[in-house]
C-alpha cells in the first residue's frame, strides 16, 4: 500500500475514527441494521480502543479504514475462542477502490498470523439486510460458524481459517451455557 500506515489505534484517534465509523456505517444503518458500531458515541469509540486492538489504516495522517480484533476473553460470552474482527470501516471516499480488502489482508498477515498466531478468526454480518456482504464474504473463503434470528434480522457469524495445520474446530466452538 506505498504510503500507507498500519498501526493500532490510540485515544487520541477517537475523534477522526468517530467520523470515519459514523460515515461508513450510515448506509448499514440506513438498511435497519441495529449494531454497536451503527450506533457508535465517541465514548463508545475510545471503550473499543481502549478494550479491543483497534488498528487504523492511516495515508498522509488522514484515517482510510479500521478494524478491531476483540479477543475471547474481553466478554462472558465469546462468540469463539478465536479473535473476533469487529467494527471493520473504510472511509467513504476510498470505497470501491480495493482498499478495504487490501486491509484486511494486511490486518490477517501483520496481526492475526504474525503477532496472535491466531488459527482462525470470526467475524459477523447481517444475512437479510446486507446480503451482498454475506456473499462476498462466503466468495472469499469464509465458513459459516452459525446464524442467529432476532426479530428485525438475521445474523451470521463466519469464520477463516488462516494457519491450517494449527485450527482446531474444538476451539472454534463456545460451548452453550447451560
Amino acid at each position: 500500500m506505498g504510503k500507507d500506515r498500519l498501526r493500532i489505534a490510540t485515544r487520541e484517534d477517537a475523534p477522526a475514527l468517530l467520523v470515519l465509523i459514523q460515515e461508513s456505517f450510515q448506509e448499514v444503518k440506513d438498511y435497519g441494521i441495529d449494531w454497536p458500531s451503527t450506533n457508535a458515541t465517541l465514548e463508545s469509540v475510545i471503550e473499543n480502543i481502549e478494550t479491543g486492538v483497534a488498528i487504523v489504516l492511516e495515508r498522509e495522517g488522514q484515517l482510510l479504514a479500521t478494524i478491531t480484533i476483540r479477543l475471547p476473553w474481553e466478554t462472558d460470552t465469546p462468540i469463539s475462542h478465536y479473535p473476533f474482527l469487529w467494527w471493520f470501516a473504510t472511509a467513504h471516499a476510498w470505497k470501491g477502490q480495493g482498499i478495504g480488502k487490501k486491509f484486511l489482508k494486511q490486518v490477517e498477515e501483520e496481526f492475526l498470523i504474525k503477532q496472535f498466531k491466531a488459527p482462525a478468526y470470526v467475524i459477523g454480518t447481517s444475512g437479510e439486510k446486507h446480503p451482498w456482504l454475506l456473499d462476498m464474504y462466503l466468495r472469499n473463503g469464509y465458513q459459516t460458524l452459525f446464524t442467529q434470528r432476532d426479530e428485525n434480522d438475521l445474523g451470521v457469524a463466519l469464520y477463516k481459517v488462516l494457519i491450517p495445520e494449527r485450527f482446531d474446530e474444538k476451539i472454534l466452538r463456545v460451548a452453550e451455557a447451560h
